[in-house]
């Protein structure tokens, strides 16, 4: 993996102005959460029982097979550790070239611990204004950094995916949510609650990732986001639930003047 990242980590790090409704998005509250979390964030997929990664193998299968030979250019916005390249590697293959952003140093630095591979680039900055060069991916994505994205910035998120995208690219974009009624929406925030004393116990430090249950509890606007989309010339929008019913797999395809 190209270690050296593309931009030195530090204060600098280009944040685009947000309109936020809740200070629990304040782009300085969320990376503060996300540095805290980066040492003890192996400790995610146990929590999850391993959805999260049969989650991001379902994003990354549903994604175009490159023709024999080709490079396909990803950019991960809200990349966190870039856990999604391994399930990107599996389904795209050498000729993957993928960019993870992320505002967080310290996830950033983590990921340069933990995955590898030629293709992969790591880039610090915020997802809503990446610097990156235009009309260059064949596909943007973003996985469980929804949850901490303030509802007005959807906007400038989509035209961001939109601007980095070639024509015809795809996004996929996906996040864990809690169902609007039945067993689940009960007992994910019941197994959360019971969890987290045992993770207190065997991690202390890890005790951080229970401030992600707010986030959960909070969701995101799915109908605001669509509209975003549209607006920033996204079509072909798809929405699937995915198995057990607590995350949402959204996919678009960019069709229209931005």
């Amino acid at each position: 993996m190209n270690k050296t990242m593309e931009r030195p980590c530090s204060p600098g790090i280009r944040v685009a102005p947000r309109t936020t409704g809740s200070s629990a998005y304040a782009p300085a509250r969320v990376r503060a959460l996300f540095d805290a979390m980066a040492p003890t964030y192996g400790f995610a997929p146990w929590l999850s029982g391993g959805m999260l990664g049969r989650w991001r193998q379902q994003l990354a299968h549903g994604l175009h097979a490159p023709a024999p030979g080709h490079r396909v250019q990803v950019v991960d916005l809200m990349a966190g550790g870039a856990d999604l390249w391994p399930a990107l590697s599996r389904r795209l293959g050498s000729g993957l070239h993928l960019t993870a952003v992320d505002f967080s140093a310290a996830m950033l630095a983590r990921a340069s611990r933990h995955a590898a591979g030629p293709g992969l680039a790591l880039h610090p900055a915020d997802a809503l204004a990446t610097g990156l060069p235009a009309g260059r991916a064949h596909v943007v994505t973003s996985t469980f950094g929804l949850k901490t994205l303030d509802p007005a910035a959807y906007p400038a998120l989509a035209r961001e995916a939109a601007r980095l995208l070639r024509p015809g690219g795809q996004l996929a974009l996906l996040e864990v949510v809690l169902p609007a009624r039945g067993w689940l929406r009960r007992l994910l925030p019941a197994y959360l609650a019971a969890l987290m004393p045992v993770v207190r116990w065997l991690c202390p430090a890890a005790a951080v990732h229970a401030a992600l249950a707010g986030y959960l509890r909070r969701g995101f606007d799915l109908g605001q986001l669509r509209h975003a989309l549209r607006q920033a010339g996204f079509g072909g929008l798809r929405q699937r639930r995915l198995w057990p019913g607590c995350a949402v797999l959204l996919t678009a395809e960019l069709t229209g003047a931005r």
